[in-house]
């Protein structure tokens, strides 16, 4: 048996409205909460989101090695956006940050590799103007610079159980459906190049039956993987898409996910009892070879 983990752990600042200034935010308390929750959920491998390495007036801190050193755990880390902090009130820029994906492992890593991930060209528009959405007919060039915040997937391959395993840690855009089919897209070229079982664990920002995910899990029936090179951890399991099981942000979305290849899922849930330690819970599978 191999048990995965995917947690998006909102760096630490906790959950609620994403607050101004949210650097000074990060809380030692919470992330070491965190690093506890993380060792009970007792997983060979855990992906984690939103994770920050955050140069605060000189300051350094580094949720990943900080994360590796209090779980004891092997740990590597992505990320390929660079942002500097500037204070609401005076625009003074404070320093500057990463915001990537961690993987976190009591096993043995023989390699791992980040892969940046595609985003709108400026005459894209972030959203079709029928969608309603605030950004809706609005082009990425004339958006918000974080309408196309650079995203990106951490690879590694794990000797686990019974040999190798390749796992991806990724979060997908938040923002922009057409710029997220294009990373799922791209996703689902990395893993075709793979060879052997395979596991993607991340916070994809969509439910699993949305179209942009379509690359990667068929909507039409998602233990079919046919067309596409996933099987859906909770659909193996009879937990159908828009059962509220799957919900894992706040308690409302159900976008965090763990997709399998070469790898038989025999339970996955949400781990609703880590509480308010994020604005997302995790989701936690066991598999079989």
């Amino acid at each position: 048996m191999i048990t995965v983990a995917t947690w998006n752990i909102r760096a630490a600042i906790g959950p609620g409205p994403f607050p101004s200034a949210w650097w000074r935010r990060i809380d030692p308390d919470r992330l070491a909460q965190i690093a506890d929750a993380t060792g009970a959920l007792d997983a060979d491998v855990v992906a984690l989101q939103e994770v920050g390495v955050v140069t605060v007036d000189g300051a350094l801190i580094d949720l990943p090695a900080e994360l590796a050193r209090l779980t004891g755990l092997d740990g590597r880390y992505a990320a390929v956006g660079h942002f500097p902090l500037v204070e609401p009130e005076t625009s003074r820029v404070a320093g500057s940050y990463l915001w990537g994906n961690a993987i976190l492992t009591r096993h043995a890593i023989r390699s791992s590799r980040t892969i940046a991930l595609p985003v709108g060209a400026d005459d894209d528009v972030v959203e079709p103007v029928e969608s309603g959405h605030p950004l809706a007919g609005i082009r990425f060039a004339d958006a918000e610079p974080g309408a196309r915040e650079p995203r990106c997937a951490l690879v590694c391959e794990v000797d686990l159980a019974g040999g190798p395993v390749t796992i991806l840690s990724t979060h997908l855009t938040h923002v922009g459906s057409g710029q997220r089919a294009l990373q799922a897209a791209e996703l689902a070229a990395v893993i075709a190049a793979c060879v052997g079982p395979f596991a993607l664990l991340g916070d994809l920002n969509a439910p699993i039956d949305d179209p942009a995910l379509a690359p990667l899990v068929p909507r039409a029936d998602p233990l079919d993987p046919a067309g596409a090179p996933l099987v859906d951890a909770f659909a193996a399991v009879g937990v159908p898409a828009g059962d509220a099981r799957r919900v894992t942000c706040d308690g409302v979305w159900p976008i965090d996910h763990v997709l399998v290849r070469g790898l038989t899922p025999v339970a996955c849930r949400v781990v609703g009892e880590v509480g308010d330690l994020s604005d997302h819970w995790p989701v936690v599978a066991v598999l079989e070879r």
